[in-house]
């Protein structure tokens, strides 16, 4: 892990605890990229109802900016709970500005996509991805991984103006393991960022749980990273209540 990270060690975030509560250890680095669009300035995650044959059925979402603290209820209120109380220190060391989380899982079969990110503003999409993984890491967890092998780049067809690199997981199972030949499973985890988004897309399929069968390849979760992509994003507009602060609700959102 980079120095600069040690003193920040308890990122794990909502993927990885419902992989499998494991720790990771990030062993590549990254490839060399060009510079990303300078026009996905200034847009939302917004997960999409569905991922191709994945439907929604879980998500969590929290503005830790104050972007929307003007004209709220009480103002004051709201910046002391986003800057002396609730101040993200993992996102911003990650490289977002005002950040709000949102975490989503989809199902398809047997099979959960899992979606963990932020949305704020990015000045270094690479610098970011690259500390998105090494934020992958917790030795305090019951259970342990790591990721293994080299960091790929994937373009998927369609997918254009920002980053997408993946890199395999090898996970312990929960519960016992003596009737499995193996004691891990490998799942693909792929990341994407812009100057606005960074997230985390895995899939988990229940049978890697249960058995030693095979998951998803990791340009088959590239594919649905991308998908999230195009599907998932809409543009901020500062002073639309969008969120979930406004007007004294959480994690829900609201029509413009």
């Amino acid at each position: 892990m980079r120095g600069h990270f040690k003193k920040r060690r308890r990122v794990l975030t909502g993927v990885f605890v419902a992989l499998a509560a494991t720790g990771y250890v990030l062993v590549s680095s990254a490839p060399a990229y060009q510079s990303v669009d300078r026009a996905t300035k200034g847009y939302m995650l917004t997960p999409a109802d569905s991922i191709g044959q994945y439907r929604k059925f879980w998500e969590y979402l929290q503005d830790l900016s104050t972007r929307e603290c003007e004209g709220a209820p009480s103002d004051a209120d709201c910046y002391i709970a986003r800057t002396e109380v609730g101040r993200p220190v993992r996102e911003e060391a990650i490289g977002v500005k005002d950040p709000a989380i949102v975490r989503t899982q989809y199902r398809y079969g047997g099979r959960t996509l899992l979606v963990d990110g932020f949305w704020g503003t990015i000045d270094d999409p690479v610098t970011t991805l690259d500390n998105f993984f090494d934020a992958i890491d917790d030795d305090e967890q019951e259970f342990r991984g790591e990721l293994v092998g080299p960091r790929e780049r994937f373009g998927p067809t369609g997918f254009r103006g920002a980053l997408l690199e993946c890199q395999n997981a090898d996970l312990q199972r929960m519960g016992s393991v003596k009737a499995r030949s193996t004691p891990t499973m490998r799942v693909p985890i792929c990341v994407l960022a812009d100057h606005s988004i960074v997230a985390a897309v895995a899939v988990v399929d229940s049978r890697q749980v249960r058995d030693d069968s095979p998951g998803l390849t990791r340009s088959q979760v590239a594919r649905l990273a991308a998908d999230l992509y195009a599907s998932s994003r809409t543009k901020y507009w500062h002073g639309v209540c969008t969120w979930s602060y406004c007007n004294g609700k959480r994690n829900e959102w609201m029509d413009d």
